[in-house]
C-alpha cells in the first residue's frame, strides 16, 4: 500500500509538473503574440499610411497611441501626420494630449489645423489657454477658425472667457462670427443675429453674453475682470417708438 501511495503521489507531481509547464509556455506565447502584434503605421504610399492610421484609431490595438504619437511626428508626408493628429485625439492619454499639442507648430498648416481642432477634445484648462491665444495670434486664417473649433469642443469654463474674448476682440470678421455662433451654444442658445459688419447691433448681441452665470464664472476662475460696455446696448442707443395719435389704435388719420 505505501508503494502504491508512493506511485500514487509521483503521478501526481508529474501531472501538475505538466501544467505549469503549459501555463508558463502559454503566458509567454501570449506575451510574444502581444509584441508582435503592437500597432505599426506602415505602408509604401501616404494613402496605405493614412488606411493604417485610420484602422489603428478605429481598432485601437496594443500600442495605438504610441504608434499614432510616432507618425504624427515623423511621418514626411503632412496628409498622414494629418490624419495621425486627428486620430490622436480618440484617445484619452498625457501621450496623446502632447502629441497633438506639438503639432501645433508642425511646418505643414493642415497639420496645425487639425491639431486646433482636435487640442480642445482633451478639455482641460491649458487646452483652451492654448487654443484662446491662437485664436487672437497671427496664424493662418484656418487655424484661427480651427482653434474657436477646439474651444467649442473644450469642456473646461475657460472655453466661454475666450470665445467671448475672440468675438468681441479679433479682428477677422469670419472667426469673430463663428466664435460667437459657438459662444452662443455653449449658453444654449441659438445665435441669429447679424455680423460684425453691423458693428453697433454686433457689439449689442456680444454685451447680452456677459449677462449669464457661465461667464461670470469663467472670468472670475480666471482671475480677470468682465470688462462691461452698456453703452453697446441697443437700449442706449436706440429711440424707442412710441405710437402717436395718429398711428395709435382707433387714433384720427391724416
Amino acid at each position: 500500500m505505501a508503494g502504491k501511495s508512493r506511485s500514487v503521489s509521483r503521478g501526481t507531481k508529474v501531472v501538475l509538473s505538466v501544467v505549469v509547464v503549459v501555463l508558463v509556455a502559454v503566458a509567454a506565447a501570449s506575451l510574444l503574440a502581444s509584441f508582435g502584434c503592437s500597432a505599426k503605421v506602415s505602408g509604401k504610399t501616404a494613402t496605405d499610411r493614412k488606411a493604417a492610421v485610420c484602422s489603428i484609431a478605429d481598432e485601437r490595438p496594443a500600442g495605438a497611441v504610441e504608434a499614432l504619437v510616432l507618425t504624427a511626428g515623423q511621418d514626411t508626408e503632412a496628409d498622414v501626420r494629418q490624419a495621425a493628429v486627428v486620430g490622436l485625439g480618440r484617445f484619452d492619454s498625457p501621450d496623446a494630449r502632447q502629441a497633438v499639442e506639438r503639432a501645433l507648430k508642425d511646418p505643414s498648416p493642415q497639420v496645425r489645423t487639425a491639431a486646433a481642432g482636435t487640442l480642445g477634445l482633451f478639455g482641460d484648462q491649458a487646452a483652451a489657454d492654448k487654443l484662446g491665444a491662437l485664436a487672437a495670434s497671427q496664424a493662418t486664417l484656418a487655424e484661427r477658425k480651427a482653434s474657436v473649433l477646439g474651444l467649442a469642443r473644450c469642456e473646461s469654463e475657460r472655453s466661454i472667457l475666450w470665445l467671448l474674448d475672440t468675438a468681441e476682440k479679433t479682428e477677422d470678421p469670419s472667426v469673430q462670427l463663428a466664435a460667437l455662433h459657438e459662444l452662443y451654444k455653449k449658453l444654449g442658445m441659438r445665435y441669429r443675429g447679424c455680423g460684425p459688419d453691423n458693428q453697433r447691433r454686433w457689439l449689442h448681441y456680444v454685451e447680452l453674453t456677459k449677462d449669464f452665470p457661465q461667464v461670470k464664472q469663467a472670468y472670475m476662475q480666471a482671475g480677470r475682470t468682465l470688462e462691461r460696455h452698456p453703452e453697446n446696448l441697443r437700449v442706449h442707443y436706440e429711440t424707442v417708438w412710441t405710437p402717436g395719435p395718429t398711428s395709435a389704435p382707433g387714433g384720427n388719420q391724416p
